[in-house]
Formats: C-alpha cells, structure tokens, sequence
C-alpha cells in the first residue's frame, strides 16, 4: 500500500502560480485607505459629511480583513522556504509588482543574490522549484490519481 501519491509536478505549478497571483491584488484591498465615511464622526454633531454612506461598508470592510490574512498567509509561506534563492525569486515575480518579463526579474535577483552568472534556463529552473516549495505550505498540491482506484 503506498501512503503517498506521487505529485503531478505541472499542475502543482499552476495552482502555485494561481493562488500567487492573486497576492497583489489582496495587497491592494489591505492597503486600501480607510473610506473617510465608512468611520464614526466624534460628537453629536450629526455625519461627518454630505455624501452618502457607502452601500457596501461591512462588504469593504470584510475585503480589507480578507487581503491582510491572505498576505499574512501567503509572505508566511514564501518566507518559510527552504532556499533563499527561492524566496527572494518568489517575492519578486509575485508580491513586489514588477510588471516586466523574466529578463527584469533575473537583473534583480542576480543583484539580490549577488550571482550574475545564471542563464535563462537556469532562472525558470529555479521559478519551478520556488513554486513546488511554495505549494507544499500553501496546501495547492496536486496529486496523480491512480486509474485503477477509479
């Protein structure tokens, strides 16, 4: 009997890159500022302005809550890996913003790591194996089923 079921490395990837992906914009719901009419005005001397209360408070309220756990989750994670080469890999391509290709990604992590010669190859090497390191804590692995079980 075997206890565990090999890995579909692929799909693990994928599910990776999904799930971190979604960082930057939970980011930007926990570092949203607070609406200045969604807060309490101080006194008795009625609302804090003319415009009208949003319609939604408690819903952008539950958003900010929601994107602050998930990037706690998520930078817990990413610190938690095993290679530093994977966690400043990781924190570039998806908590840091940077909107260009890999060739962006590999200067800044060649001056973070302060090693200047590694190829292309070698950089998506890398990004596959941050990203399986990654899943394992963020519970997003996937496993083969076996055919015969089915």
């Amino acid at each position: 009997m075997e206890l565990l079921k090999p890995l579909d490395k692929e799909a693990t990837v994928k599910a990776a890159q999904e799930l971190l992906s979604d960082y930057r914009r939970q980011k930007s719901y926990a570092n949203a500022p607070v609406n200045p009419r969604v807060t309490a005005s101080y006194g008795n001397i009625g609302s804090a302005g003319t415009a009208p209360k949003p319609q939604y408070a408690e819903e952008y309220a539950m958003r900010v809550e929601h994107g602050e756990k998930f990037c706690k989750w998520v930078d817990w994670a990413i610190n938690s890996c095993r290679k530093y080469k994977s966690r400043e890999l990781l924190k570039i391509v998806y908590c840091e913003g940077y909107e260009e290709d890999h060739g962006r990604y590999m200067d800044i992590l060649a001056q973070r790591l302060e090693q200047y010669d590694f190829s292309s190859s070698t950089y998506f090497e890398w990004h596959k194996r941050a990203l399986l390191d990654v899943a394992e804590r963020l519970s997003c692995q996937i496993f083969l089923v076996d055919k015969k079980l089915e």
